[in-house]
């Protein structure tokens, strides 16, 4: 087998992985969601909620039937960040640390009112903070750390194209910063809002949060496949927007 159809092979495989990454992280909100309607669950305050949201339909052997869905998502979604190889040492740690956060959200419960739990801050004065929404608020973190600090370990490769660097660096900071702000809001409603049974707000923030952070991973796509063409045609094109070679990316 030839050296070069083995290294077109290992690129497609990444670029199949974060396509996939992207389309698991985006579809994620909307399983949850309508597989609790299927269960007769009304549109919970948040997609926390759906870890113990119970089915009022009697007779069935699983009371909590999101549950399943909402943690199995969360360990792909984990799973492939902590595995997946960032393109230097510290983009690597920090995506296996946003994995292993991940992973915390699926393992540790969200909090119940009126009960106790052992994965709460409650013997440090804080019952209501638990586990659970600190390992989704550092995953948040560390993905806008990521955007933010490491999307110039390929962007630096565009020397040559300013155009096209400044377009990636500003879609990535545009992502970021959403992100950054969606669970910022998110964290403030959970606390502020007192009249959480009867409206969806934190649900559709986050909502929107997940499908900014499956936008990154097609945008990667985007420009890894760019700064490709760009390095094997020794040049660069004049723009991100409106060609051919950036036409056959997406």
């Amino acid at each position: 087998m030839e050296q070069d159809h083995i290294d077109k092979a290992i690129v497609e495989n990444y670029r199949k992985l974060r396509t996939r990454m992207g389309a698991l992280t985006a579809a994620f909100p909307v399983v949850v969601i309508v597989t609790g309607l299927l269960w007769e669950i009304r549109l919970q305050p948040s997609l926390s909620d759906y870890y113990f949201a119970q089915t009022p339909a009697q007779g069935v052997a699983d009371l909590y039937p999101v549950r399943l869905w909402f943690c199995g998502l969360l360990f792909a979604v984990g799973v492939f960040l902590y595995r997946y190889t960032g393109f230097s040492k510290n983009e690597d740690r920090w995506l296996s640390l946003t994995g292993a956060f991940v992973l915390g959200v699926a393992i540790f419960p969200m909090g119940v009112s009126g009960k106790t739990s052992p994965f709460t801050l409650a013997s440090f004065g804080l019952p209501n903070v638990t586990l659970h929404g600190i390992s989704a608020v550092l995953a948040f973190i560390c993905i806008g750390i990521i955007i933010f600090w490491y999307s110039d370990s390929t962007l630096s490769k565009l020397k040559k194209d300013g155009a096209a660097r400044k377009w990636f660096r500003r879609a990535y900071f545009l992502i970021g910063a959403y992100m950054l702000l969606a669970m910022a809001g998110s964290v403030i409603m959970h606390f502020l809002h007192t009249d959480r049974e009867n409206d969806s707000y934190i649900l559709y923030v986050e909502w929107s949060g997940l499908w900014a952070f499956a936008i990154y991973w097609f945008v990667k796509n985007w420009e890894l496949r760019y700064v490709a063409e760009s390095i094997r045609k020794g040049t660069t094109a004049a723009s991100p927007m409106g060609h051919a070679d950036v036409v056959d990316a997406l």
